[in-house]
C-alpha cells in the first residue's frame, strides 16, 4: 500500500507490505516516535492505532517544546 504525506514541506509517498496501516508505522517508517512527532489526519491529529488509508490527506509534524 501507498500512503503520500506531507513531512518537513516535501510531499513524499511511503510503501507498506500489509492492508491495515496506522499512524504510528507511518512514524516508524520515518524514524520518527510519537514522543517526537505527530500524524495529522485530513487535517486531525490521529491516535497512534488510527488506521490511514491511501485516500487520507497526511501531514506529519514534529512536536517542538520550549521553555
Amino acid at each position: 500500500m501507498e500512503i503520500k504525506i506531507k513531512y518537513r514541506g516535501k510531499e513524499q509517498i511511503l510503501e507498506f507490505d500489509k492492508d491495515k496501516v496506522t499512524a504510528s508505522d507511518i512514524l516508524k517508517a520515518l524514524g520518527l516516535s510519537s514522543e517526537h512527532a505527530f500524524v495529522a489526519k485530513n487535517g486531525e491529529i490521529a491516535s497512534e492505532d488510527e488506521v490511514i488509508s491511501p485516500e487520507d490527506s497526511i501531514k506529519v509534524v514534529n512536536a517542538i517544546s520550549g521553555g
